[in-house]
């Protein structure tokens, strides 16, 4: 099984969720090693609460840990949270395994993971592709949005291949995986990669410090939205941004200069807070949001060398009344945060606006709601307005 991610801390906790039959068949190909270590596990009568003590200590020093044992752990911890038992349930049956599904979440997690390991690490990498990034829009240079192709998930392993070898070509780690996932008519890829290696300080078991060297799996997430032709990609270092760009461009769409990340269109803008009118944030007909208010809004001022002015938190609105409900015309808006309370959610969803082409939220079923309402509030920019600004741009430079 490929690796999943690998924390900065590991909490073994989850050694005591699962039943004693399961958890025997799991460390089974690590008997051997815990042995050595002092835990003879003969059967799953020697699982008592005593050694379970003992192996977490073991696991929690983290000192010579055999190769897939912190990875299973964190793997089954990230997939055994309650909220995944329906999920998990749907697993069993694709695995065509016979299990209760009352059983606990952890016990379904185990029954997956000892027969169809792929399965879970499938579910782990799609959870992980959900939770708040830092995403940047980069703009189909074309007149008409480019459809997705009908065999775009076969096109996924040229695009695999392509970026493994521009991975191994620029250092930047192998063992290059692409995840596909259909999202409606668009598609979301996770891309893991073996980041380069790097060292962590530790202390070993006779309390001696030494550095631990390792090599970090990194998974970078890529969407494209049909709706506006965008390819939405998070990634940490602008080469890899240009590698994905480029060869999903070449492999899924014909063409290589599809989406470009040099130069890339323009697509959220702040000018709609300017006219300082708080009912742009009224949810109006989007009856899912029961509220949106602007936490904070950064300014830079050209007369004051660019210093960066914040006005928040908790309401800008609020806070410009303070100073006559204006903000100079030639002040740059560089970021702000919106926070969005969806109907029926406790807590609020931030939102985190960083023009051209940044932005940064939650991409779940209900991201949908929130991109609608930033492009009909015009926070999220037309591909007319986004496209007209590149040729008035590329006029001015002519």
């Amino acid at each position: 099984m490929a690796d999943p991610f690998r924390p900065r801390f590991l909490t073994p906790s989850i050694l005591r969720d699962i039943d004693r039959p399961g958890l025997f068949r799991l460390l089974g190909p690590y008997l051997e090693w815990f042995a050595a270590q002092g835990l003879k596990i003969r059967s799953e009568r020697d699982l008592d609460s005593e050694v379970l003590d003992r192996l977490s200590l073991v696991v929690m020093a983290g000192t010579n840990l055999p190769p897939g044992l912190p990875e299973m752990l964190v793997l089954l911890g990230d997939v055994s949270k309650p909220e995944m038992h329906d999920r998990l349930v749907a697993l069993v049956g694709r695995a065509k395994l016979k299990a209760d599904p009352k059983d606990p979440t952890a016990d379904l997690a185990v029954r997956v993971f000892l027969k169809a390991p792929n399965l879970l690490e499938d579910l782990h990498v799609e959870l992980a592709s959900l939770r708040p990034r830092r995403i940047c829009r980069y703009l189909a240079v074309k007149k008409a949005i480019p459809k997705l192709p009908k065999d775009w998930k076969k096109r996924c392993s040229l695009v695999e291949a392509s970026l493994r070898r521009d991975f191994q070509k620029r250092n930047r780690g192998g063992g290059t995986r692409v995840h596909a996932f259909p999202e409606g008519d668009g598609l979301r890829l996770m891309i893991r990669r073996g980041d380069t290696l790097r060292t962590q300080p530790v202390i070993d078991d006779q309390d001696e410090s030494r550095r631990l060297v390792l090599r970090p799996e990194l998974y970078d997430v890529v969407r494209y939205d049909p709706r506006h032709g965008d390819l939405l990609v998070n990634a940490r270092a602008q080469g890899d941004v240009r590698a994905y760009c480029h060869y999903i461009g070449l492999h899924i769409f014909n063409n290589q200069a599809l989406f470009d990340s040099f130069e890339p269109p323009p697509r959220y803008s702040l000018e709609p807070i300017r006219a300082i009118d708080p009912s742009i944030l009224d949810p109006g007909e989007f009856k899912e949001i029961e509220e949106v208010t602007l936490a904070t809004l950064d300014l830079e001022h050209p007369a004051l060398d660019h210093v960066e002015v914040r006005l928040g938190p908790d309401n800008v609105f609020t806070a410009l009344q303070l100073v006559g409900n204006r903000i100079d015309d030639s002040a740059l808006m560089t970021k702000a945060k919106l926070c969005f309370k969806l109907v029926g959610e406790k807590r609020v969803r931030p939102v985190l606006l960083e023009p051209p082409i940044k932005a940064t939220y939650e991409h779940d079923d209900a991201a949908e709601v929130i991109e609608l309402f930033l492009e009909d509030r015009k926070f999220l920019m037309t591909r007319t307005e986004s496209l007209n600004a590149v040729a008035q741009t590329l006029f001015a430079v002519s």
